[in-house]
């Protein structure tokens, strides 16, 4: 049910976009290094910037992660101490954000994904703040978290996403669509995306937190131990200096396999916008 696809900015609507996000990725690290929080570039943004000193040439977001303590105090404190212009959002002050964690937005902008167009969703440009919890010592119940986490988000993305994207060559196609469409609206009936993920995070919260790392919201971006991701260490990315995992390569090999390899072109995937507003109104995509 993933929303990337390939698609291809108009102009140079990639390069501003990006532009936007390195900003915000700016005000994000002054905050963390002010209030004295850790956090390290996540997922492709730390694959970005081992393979090319920055921004994935197609790539059209940032993710940054934070150990949990950290995550809750950064939404604790951030609506006092962002700069204007800036914002915020979760579950809780965005009721129809399908994701569980939080974005830092640039306000008056719009990025709308092709898949939660008309969602209702505050979607200004943004950078993704994803919380890593420590799994249970224990394997079979660190297997019921993980279990747990993917099967509330599955069911997040289900109650905000009429049609998701699936694979032309998946078989039952016609079926699928019917049934995501049937759950679409029954979870919407019975739960709000602020339950769903009170419900993930309690599950990570009654284990002992003394097993490896792991993104609540994208388990299955694989598990990390304690020396691989702490403690994080100064990078570049681009033209700035940002905090990564401790242990860049073994994360990324953790995550990705062989990530100094290219994909072939055809794999090369971004996030569909449907709308790209920079704040003056224009839908670029359409203009």
């Amino acid at each position: 049910m993933s929303d990337k696809r390939q698609v291809k900015y108009p102009g140079n609507s990639l390069e501003r976009l990006q532009e936007v996000q390195r900003e915000l990725l700016g005000v994000f690290d002054r905050v963390c290094r002010e209030q004295g929080l850790t956090y390290f570039i996540d997922s492709g943004t730390c694959l970005g910037a081992v393979r090319h000193g920055g921004f994935i040439p197609w790539d059209d977001d940032i993710d940054v992660g934070m150990p949990y303590d950290d995550y809750v105090r950064f939404l604790e404190i951030a609506p006092q101490v962002l700069p204007d212009g800036y914002g915020l959002y979760t579950p809780d002050n965005n009721p129809n954000q399908a994701i569980f964690s939080a974005k830092l937005v640039k306000e008056g902008t719009c990025f709308s994904a092709g898949e939660l167009k008309g969602n209702d969703a505050h979607e200004g440009i943004f950078i993704d703040v994803f919380p890593y919890c420590r799994l249970d010592s224990n394997p079979k119940v660190a297997a019921k978290q993980v279990k747990t986490a993917r099967f509330w988000q599955s069911l997040s993305y289900l109650r905000h996403v009429r049609t998701p994207h699936i694979p032309k060559k998946a078989p039952f196609k016609p079926l699928l669509k019917a049934g995501c469409l049937v759950a679409h609206f029954t979870v919407a009936q019975l739960w709000s995306t602020p339950q769903m993920r009170d419900k993930v995070f309690r599950a990570f919260q009654d284990a002992d937190g003394q097993g490896n790392w792991t993104s609540v919201c994208y388990t299955a971006y694989g598990q990390h131990d304690d020396a691989t991701l702490f403690p994080v260490k100064e990078v570049t990315f681009d033209d700035m200096r940002v905090f990564a995992p401790h242990d860049c390569d073994g994360y990324l090999r953790n995550h990705f396999g062989d990530y100094m390899t290219l994909p072939p072109e055809d794999e090369r995937y971004t996030h569909a916008p449907a709308i790209l507003d920079f704040g003056d109104g224009i839908n670029v995509i359409e203009a």
